[in-house]
């Protein structure tokens, strides 16, 4: 990107960041609300989840439903190249047609693969009692990605509140679980 570029590009981020900061600090909050609401509230019982592969099978189920967003963003792309030119992605000229619709769905996998491996983790160290933070968390993802999408099609300066939504709860886990490996000592045998 040559200077006019940047200097262009920087212009629209200076113009958009008080919007960005809402979104983030609005994702932030929708974050820790449902988390907690959540968690004090729903009636879902995982005291019987004691064995590991039960724990491991509870989590894996509920990435299933996290993983249709990958599908959902995945038939985006198609729609696009259904109803355009860009049904030809090597000799159709309309390429820049499912540009946004890839970045959704290369943003969706990117994410699904740390949401998935911190939920696989998390079942791992978790109290059965705790488990049911997994279901609170696959919402959050859930919400997360449907609101990047519909955000990014209208604007790519709408996609930071679906973003965090998806990558904070993300890194808590992450922050979680590298917490416990290293004071629970359970990296060692």
């Amino acid at each position: 990107m040559g200077g006019e570029g940047k200097k262009k590009a920087t212009n629209l981020l200076t113009e958009n960041w008080p919007w960005i900061r809402i979104q983030i600090f609005s994702a932030f909050a929708t974050c820790v609300v449902v988390f907690l609401v959540g968690f004090n509230i729903l009636p879902i019982n995982t005291t019987g989840l004691k064995a590991p592969a039960d724990r491991l099978v509870f989590a894996f189920r509920w990435l299933f439903i996290s993983s249709l967003t990958i599908v959902f963003a995945l038939f985006g792309v198609l729609n696009v190249r259904g109803k355009s030119n860009a049904v030809d992605p090597i000799n159709g000229g309309a390429e820049n047609l499912t540009e946004v619709p890839n970045r959704i769905l290369r943003n969706t996998m990117e994410q699904f693969f740390l949401h998935m491996a911190g939920l696989l983790m998390l079942s791992t160290i978790l109290e059965p009692s705790s488990l049911k933070a997994i279901p609170i968390l696959v919402l959050l993802f859930l919400l997360g990605r449907v609101t990047f999408a519909l955000g990014y099609r209208s604007s790519p300066f709408n996609r930071s509140y679906g973003f965090m939504t998806t990558l904070i709860p993300n890194l808590a886990v992450y922050g979680y679980c590298l917490y416990r490996l290293f004071i629970d000592k359970l990296l060692l045998p």
